[in-house]
């Protein structure tokens, strides 16, 4: 039988679950798109757009990625993190593995702000 394989792609904040089909080392890679979104522009002083001193600097992702299995936590990202591995981790069949999308930044929340492309792969890379 083929090493278990599947890569996706998850829009936005929000989960991500992959079922393990059987008991065996198993890697996961993931990689973020994040915007690192600007702020609004500063108001001119006579109130109009793009006379004042222009939009503060950009304002850092803070999206965090936890790993579960079996809704127990086994892995965190740093907040802006745009890569995670996680290398022959041990699973047993039937095992469910989450992949939570989080962030405290309302920016991050904006549709299209958020893009994980995952690969689950059984074995070690």
């Amino acid at each position: 039988m083929a090493n278990f394989t599947q890569s996706a792609s998850y829009p936005g904040l929000g989960t991500a679950t992959v079922n393990i089909p059987e008991t065996s080392l198993y890697s996961f890679q993931g990689s973020l798109t994040l915007n690192d979104n600007a702020g609004s522009a500063i108001q001119g002083p006579g109130g109009g757009a793009g006379t004042g001193t222009g939009a503060p600097p950009p304002i850092p992702s803070q999206v965090i990625v936890t790993i579960n299995q079996n809704g127990s936590p086994i892995f965190t990202t740093n907040p802006g993190d745009r890569s995670f591995c996680l290398n022959a981790y041990g699973c047993t069949a039937g095992d469910v593995i989450t992949f939570v999308m989080t962030s405290s930044l309302a920016q991050d929340k904006l549709p299209s702000s958020v893009r994980l492309t995952l690969s689950v792969s059984e074995g070690p890379i």
